[in-house]
C-alpha cells in the first residue's frame, strides 16, 4: 500500500486523488485530440465534463450502498474519498450512459459517435483509478500465497492485488478500443461497437476478478456484483452482435 505519494509539509497529496486527477486529464486529452479531428473540441469537451461528472456521483453512490457498512450515516465520508477511497464502475457506467442520451438528445449530438469516443477516455480513466485503489487499500482480493500477493494494513496474510489485475486488463483493453476507433473513423466500421465491446468486456473482466475477493452476500456462488454484470452482459450482447454483423457485411462488401 501506497496511500500518500507525498507531502509538503503539513499537505498530503493522497496518491488516489492524484491518479483520480491525473486520469481525468489524460482521458480529456483523449477527448479533444480525437473531437479536433471534427472541429467539435469544444461541444464534446463540455459534454464529456458533465458526463464525467455524473458518472463519477453515480459510481461514488454505488460504492456506497455496495459498502454501507464502512460509511453508515456520515455524510462527511461519503464526500472524503481520501478516507474511504472506491468508486463503482457498474454504477458509474449506467449514470454515465443515461445521462449521455438525454444531454445528447436535448444538444442533438450523435450519441453513439459519442459513447464510442468516451468509451476511449472511460477505459484510460480506470487504468489509473483501479491502480489509486489498490494503492490507497480501498480495493483488495483474497489471502493468497501467490508471489503476486501484498499485504494490507489492518488485515492478515497477504492478498490478491485485485485491483491491479484489473488495471492490466483494462490496459489490454484499451489498445483493442483504439484499434477498432481508428477503424470507424478510417473505414466506417459501425458506430457504437467501441461501447459495446467496452462495457461487454470490462464487465466480463469485472466478473472474472470478483472470484478473487471476499463477500458477505452471495446468490447461487455469485456476488451480487457479479450476478448485476450478467444481468448487464445478455442487455449488451444483442446490439455487441448486431454491430458485429453490420462489420461481417461491410467487410464483404470491400
Amino acid at each position: 500500500m501506497f496511500p500518500v505519494l507525498f507531502s509538503i509539509g503539513p499537505y498530503k497529496v493522497y496518491t488516489f486523488g492524484f491518479l483520480l486527477c491525473l486520469s481525468f486529464v489524460i482521458s480529456t486529452f483523449v477527448v479533444w485530440r480525437y473531437a479536433k479531428e471534427e472541429l467539435k473540441e469544444e461541444e464534446y469537451l463540455d459534454t464529456f465534463l458533465y458526463t464525467g461528472i455524473v458518472s463519477l456521483i453515480c459510481a461514488r453512490l454505488v460504492y456506497i450502498i455496495f459498502n454501507f457498512d464502512q460509511f453508515g450515516l456520515n455524510l462527511l465520508r461519503y464526500i472524503v474519498v481520501r478516507e474511504t477511497p472506491g468508486l463503482s464502475l457498474l454504477g458509474g457506467l449506467t449514470g454515465g450512459v443515461f445521462f449521455l442520451w438525454y444531454y445528447s438528445k436535448i444538444k442533438k449530438l450523435q450519441f453513439f459517435q459519442l459513447l464510442d469516443l468516451f468509451s476511449l477516455a472511460t477505459v484510460i480513466f480506470l487504468i489509473f483509478a483501479k491502480i489509486g485503489q489498490e494503492l490507497s487499500g480501498a480495493g483488495f482480493g483474497k489471502q493468497t500465497t501467490s508471489i503476486l500477493a501484498v499485504r494490507i494494513i489492518g488485515l492478515t496474510g497477504k492478498r490478491h492485488p485485485a485491483e491491479l489485475y484489473e488495471a492490466v486488463f483494462y490496459f489490454l483493453l484499451s489498445l483493442v478500443l483504439f484499434f477498432v476507433y481508428k477503424k470507424i473513423l478510417r473505414e466506417r466500421w459501425p458506430t457504437g461497437l467501441v461501447f459495446y465491446l467496452f462495457s461487454a468486456l470490462s464487465l466480463f473482466i469485472v466478473f472474472l476478478v470478483e472470484f478473487l475477493k471476499d463477500y458477505r452476500v452471495y446468490l447461487y456462488g455469485l456476488s451480487l456484483r457479479q450476478v448485476a454484470a450478467l444481468i448487464m452482459i445478455i442487455l449488451i450482447a444483442k446490439p455487441l452482435l448486431f454491430r458485429i454483423l453490420q462489420l461481417k457485411q461491410i467487410n464483404k462488401k470491400n
